[in-house]
């Protein structure tokens, strides 16, 4: 016979407690579909055979197709084969092999009696049994052994839509509540074995998680509520811009989550506690897109070398500090209203930063630095025992500061002793992003009488001697961007170098790249010379080097050219040292009758203009002089007797190749005029 039935396993219940009375062999029976909170199945064959007079009889079940939606489980052509038990309280057993689609054959066992329902299969080293009690029967229990996560993928997708269930296996006990009044509910305790997660967005993100959880979820009209406790050890975690890289010891998380008319998420409360490393708690509201809206949070950093390669590695990276040491302790409290931060402020006690690159080191940083969207303004200060910026030694400094209307800037001009003399920060700011506008950096210093041999030997110059002083204006970095406004100028070696429309991309990045025009005006060539380690020449240089192009510290265009200043009233002398040297670089000649044999008796000579010009394009220097010379060009027109001409007959130079030349004439290996 066939009919349809809905009662479930009370229908299947009665046909057993029937088949005694009937003192059948065989009953058949045939059901379109059975339904119950926990299952639907379809297409049932259920075929008892019983002899009479037989303590047991056996139970064969086909099935067309099975689904269970609290496991996320469809199956098609079950089938099932048992010896079925009757003891005299009413308990019926079953117990054997189940095929799926006429694969492998797995134990499964059923337990039918007037206390409840269990059963159990068995998959292996996985199990996974279920369990009813009469006495209540919206309550069902699971016992997960070594599931896989994928098995779990449509069950966890209804308490959690946006996740995606990547890997892991997970064991332990899920109650599940299905009442007809009163919220469906969700209580677990949980096993975790790398674990893996994401988001389509990519806002949340997990792999490798060994971790044990605690589950409470609720939904009745329309309301969910979930909370969360879990305790990890190891494995990695990402949500939006923190990345965490877990310890092997335990790192708790509590989160308790509410959402009503599938509006955005509201977290009455987070915590994340890792022993002293980082403690961290609050509260906040995401939108129905997962984006952050609301947020309250304190955190506290008590190790920051440790919280460096568990907590802070995706925020130093992408800001170009992939390898900053760190050390001291930090807190930090952050406020955010309608998705953009609204208050903050950072404590810092005894903190050190050593950037391998040598960029800059920073030696008991400690205070408070606090910044406020309101109009309402609040203070605040820092103070560093010391320090270092690209090797440059940095004194003690007090920085004070005053914060309104989204800007952060000094109250007053901070003095740092430098190279045996001062900078000054004249001015220092940052605004915070607004709807028209990218966060922004702006600093203004003056430079007052720095050692020039101490900085050059800090960068690696020659030994330059003398004193550096300029000033910057404004310097402004926004949108990964460094401009200079007003540019830079400098005295050195008599004279001045200016530094107009500079310009930075990526200057803490990968592949930064440099823009400028350099004015030359008044240098003496004298010290220039001797500090360069070139043969010696009098006199006052000017130049520009337009154009300017650096990527990665390396010039890839400009623009320069190198010429004697022709209003200079004092000696004009280039000594024999010079022009090799000259001839060297400029892959030059010597012309206008002078031999090579009488030039080594002269130790110098008159010159009335010296200059030189590269123009460089794709590697290749386009060489000129302060004239031309047939094919070639003149590099220094020479005065008096005896008379010296330095002419250069290549006009295309390869770039690397004059590189090489200028070290080899600075380093002293220029030809040696037999």
């Amino acid at each position: 016979m066939r009919r349809p039935a809905t009662l479930g396993k009370r229908l299947l219940l009665v046909l057993l407690l029937a088949i005694p009375a009937a003192q059948a062999k065989v009953l058949r029976v045939q059901v379109d579909a059975v339904r119950s909170e926990v299952a639907t199945l379809e297409g049932v064959d259920l075929v008892l055979d019983w002899a009479e007079g037989e303590a047991t009889g056996a139970l064969e079940m086909r099935v067309e197709s099975a689904e269970m939606p609290l496991l996320g489980y469809r199956g098609r052509d079950l089938a099932w084969r048992c010896p079925l038990v009757r003891d005299d309280s009413g308990r019926w057993a079953c117990d054997g092999p189940l095929q799926v689609a006429g694969g492998a054959l797995h134990p499964l066992s059923l337990e039918v009696s007037p206390a409840g329902t269990r059963a159990e299969l068995a998959l292996g080293a996985r199990r996974i049994s279920y369990e009813s009690i009469a006495a209540a029967p919206d309550r069902h229990r699971l016992q997960l052994a070594r599931i896989p996560v994928a098995w779990l993928g449509e069950f966890l997708a209804g308490l959690w839509s946006e996740g995606r269930w990547t890997a892991g296996e997970l064991g332990g006990r899920v109650d599940i509540s299905v009442p007809d009044a009163g919220p469906f509910a969700v209580d677990a305790e949980l096993a975790l074995a790398d674990l893996g997660l994401e988001t389509p967005d990519g806002w949340l993100a997990a792999a490798g998680l060994q971790a044990t959880l605690a589950l409470g979820y609720r939904e009745q009209a329309g309301r969910q509520q979930v909370a969360v406790d879990l305790r990890a050890r190891g494995g990695e975690f990402l949500a939006q811009g923190f990345y965490a890289t877990l310890p092997d010891t335990p790192v708790d998380v509590a989160v308790v989550a509410e959402q009503h008319d599938g509006a955005g998420w509201r977290l009455p409360r987070f915590s994340w506690r890792d022993g002293e490393v980082l403690q961290a708690s609050g509260q906040g509201r995401l939108a129905a897109d997962a984006s952050l809206r609301e947020l309250a949070l304190e955190l506290t950093l008590g190790d920051l070398a440790v919280a460096r390669d568990r907590y802070l590695s995706g925020f130093l990276a992408p800001a170009g500090f992939p390898d900053l040491l760190l050390s001291g302790r930090a807190t930090a409290r952050l406020a955010l209203q309608d998705g953009r931060a609204q208050a903050m402020a950072l404590g810092l006690a005894g903190v050190n930063a050593v950037d391998p690159r040598q960029r800059f080191t920073l030696a008991g940083l400690s205070g408070d630095l606090r910044w406020t969207r309101d109009a309402a303004a609040v203070g605040s200060a820092l103070r560093l025992d010391g320090g270092a910026l690209y090797g440059i030694g940095l004194g003690p400094a007090r920085l004070a500061f005053r914060s309104a209307d989204g800007e952060l800037k000094l109250r007053e001009g901070a003095r740092i002793a430098a190279l045996g003399g001062q900078v000054t920060l004249d001015d220092l700011r940052w605004q915070a992003p607004t709807e028209t506008r990218r966060t922004r950096f702006q600093l203004g210093l003056t430079l007052d009488a720095l050692d020039l041999g101490s900085l050059s030997q800090r960068l690696g110059w020659p030994p330059f001697t003398g004193t550096v002083g300029g000033r910057i204006p404004s310097a402004r970095y926004e949108d990964n961007r460094l401009t200079l406004d007003g540019g830079l100028a400098m005295d050195v070696f008599g004279g001045r170098v200016a530094l107009s429309s500079l310009e930075m991309e990526r200057p803490f990045g990968v592949a930064p790249s440099l823009s400028a025009d350099i004015a030359i005006e008044d240098i003496d060539m004298a010290p220039m010379t001797a500090a360069f380690g070139f043969g010696s020449i009098t006199g006052r240089l000017d130049g520009r080097i337009a154009g300017l192009r650096m990527v990665d510290w390396s010039p890839v265009a400009f623009d320069a050219r190198l010429m004697t200043d022709e209003a200079w009233k004092g000696r004009r002398r280039i000594s024999q040292r010079a022009v090799e040297d000259i001839s060297r670089v400029g892959g030059a000649g010597l012309v206008a009758g002078l031999q090579t044999q009488v030039l080594k008796l002269f130790d110098d000579f008159g010159y009335a203009r010296i200059g030189l010009a590269c123009r460089l394009r794709d590697n290749v220097c386009a060489m000129d002089g302060v004239s031309s010379a047939g094919d070639g060009y003149t590099i220094v027109e020479g005065s008096g007797l005896p008379r010296i001409q330095v002419v250069g007959f290549r006009r295309q130079v390869d770039w690397p190749t004059l590189l090489d030349r200028l070290k080899a004439a600075t380093e002293g290996q220029a030809p040696v005029i037999q």
